[in-house]
């Protein structure tokens, strides 16, 4: 019986090693796609024209499009950081600061660990 239990624990300790072992995998989204989701998760909190989601539709797919040539973080974390005004610009100050402010607010958008949510 010991050593059935001493397998047992062996074995669960095995998997669970080997599933944090594992690389990151990335989630392949068309970029078509990805932009109808962000526009639809902008939409929750402010009133998005079509105008609007013209200009939205356009700025996530070409996001999209550097972020997947991005070969290191720091390019990734560049065009992250260059994107936040051009999507203030696509939305204008006062609808872009409420979304924000509305975001923020929002109790199921809040990360665990008092991390603060990204944008």
């Amino acid at each position: 019986m010991k050593k059935f239990i001493l397998t047992i624990a062996v074995v669960m300790f095995a998997i669970g090693a080997s599933a944090q072992m594992q690389p990151a995998q990335r989630r392949n989204v068309d970029p078509a796609t990805f932009a109808k989701e962000r526009i639809a998760d902008i939409a929750k909190y402010v009133t998005v024209t079509k105008e609007d989601s013209t200009k939205l539709h356009k700025l996530y797919e070409d996001m999209q499009k550097e972020m997947a040539s991005a070969d290191s973080r720091e390019k990734y974390m560049k065009i992250r950081e260059t994107f936040q005004p051009k999507i203030e610009a696509a939305l204008g100050a006062e609808k872009y600061k409420t979304y924000l402010e509305k975001l923020d607010a929002d109790p199921n958008r809040q990360r665990r660990e008092g991390r603060p949510a990204t944008r």
